[in-house]
């Protein structure tokens, strides 16, 4: 069986949430290595910087793609950047093969066109959820402008708000779950969800390297789910989605 990893992070050099400096692409494909997974899709983390490291970007991760086919590319551009970050997202998925999109859920026009344009690209995006309830009814507002645009919740509103995530699910055919944490940190929450907005629904996540990944696959693999359940959970429904 095929391991895909819905949600992993290329950090910079000086990653501070693991021991030792400085942090390579290849000790993340390690960490993948170790807990059996296939493929990831990997997002740049510019958004945290430490001092004397350059902070990755989409440049920097292609770079990082074209050395280990592990890692799919997720695009993530500032929103600063107004129709430029629309013209860098078009680039990434139409030059440089990436597959997904970070999409944010504050108040923006640019996020409105970076989700339009994803939905014209056919390309998933990934939302953070979690925190603020004000979250959930922007997610629905997506979903239900562009019903072919595929939403997955990243952390599945962990760990106050996964009875929203899980009712958008249920609501909603184009929104789907990331086990992300969750699965490693409180996995029967995992098989609630999948109980209630159904098995399709769900995706593995890592979270590497800020979560160990060989802990998410344990967690998933304890659930006692079928083997065709935990087949679709593990790397089944990603295929699917991201039309692999």
């Amino acid at each position: 069986m095929e391991i895909y990893c819905c949600e992993s992070y290329l950090p910079d050099s000086g990653n501070p949430y693991l021991c030792g400096d400085p942090f390579e692409t290849q000790d993340l494909v390690n960490l993948f290595e170790e807990a059996g997974i296939n493929y990831a899709l990997t997002i740049p983390a510019p958004e945290v910087p430490l001092p004397g490291w350059a902070p990755t970007n989409n440049r920097t991760l292609k770079e990082a793609m074209d050395q280990f086919p592990q890692l799919l590319g997720c695009c993530h551009v500032s929103i600063n950047d107004g129709d430029a970050a629309i013209e860098e997202f078009r680039m990434c998925v139409e030059d440089w093969g990436f597959k997904g999109l970070k999409l944010s859920t504050a108040p923006s026009e640019t996020i409105d066109k970076l989700a339009a344009t994803a939905a014209d690209l056919n390309t998933p995006v990934t939302i953070h959820t979690n925190g603020s309830e004000a979250t959930y009814p922007r997610i629905a507002g997506f979903a239900k402008t562009h019903p072919d645009l595929q939403i997955i919740m990243e952390h599945m509103g962990y760990r106050y708000h996964m009875h929203l995530a899980i009712e958008l699910a249920k609501q909603y055919p184009n929104i789907y779950l990331g086990s992300t944490v969750v699965a490693a940190a409180e996995p029967i929450v995992v098989k609630h969800a999948i109980r209630e907005a159904g098995v399709e629904k769900m995706l593995f996540g890592s979270n590497a390297p800020w979560a160990i990944p060989r802990y998410g696959v344990a967690g998933i693999r304890r659930l006692g789910l079928t083997q065709e359940e935990e087949s679709l959970v593990l790397g089944g429904n990603f295929k699917r989605i991201y039309n692999l």
